[in-house]
């Protein structure tokens, strides 16, 4: 079973969104699965690809959000900055020893990427629709 299962019920309804939502989603279910595995070769490219993910769909949200006034964008900003350092902390250890994320930290991207779906994207993608998208 995933560790994440996005369906039609986690849309926000703007296509964009949606895609990245649905390539985050997966790429935290390759975490979670190379988490499981202990294996650290697989669990390190697939961090740096879901870094790299969060950080387009942020940059193209926040770009869509600010080019169209959305108005809770300086607050939605500042959760995604949160969260994207918070996602980097997980993995500081000390020098010479291998990254690997403790399953309660996946389990804290699983939560907040819910919670920001629901309350905060569904809002963003509701705006960005009747602005005519």
């Amino acid at each position: 079973m995933p560790f994440i299962i996005f369906d039609e019920a986690h849309k926000v309804g703007f296509k964009p969104i949606d895609s990245d939502h649905k390539k985050i989603a997966s790429l935290a279910n390759k975490l979670y699965r190379s988490v499981s595995k202990n294996d650290l070769s697989s669990f390190s490219l697939t961090f740096s690809e879901f870094l790299n993910a969060l950080e387009l769909h942020f940059r193209n949200e926040e770009k869509l959000m600010k080019e169209n006034n959305f108005p809770g964008y300086y607050s939605h900003k500042l959760e995604h900055d949160r969260f994207y350092n918070q996602v980097l902390s997980f993995t500081k250890n000390k020098p010479g020893k291998k990254i690997i994320i403790e399953p309660a930290k996946l389990e804290r991207i699983r939560n907040w990427f819910f919670n920001h779906i629901e309350i905060n994207d569904r809002k963003c993608g509701e705006f960005l629709i009747n602005k005519g998208f």
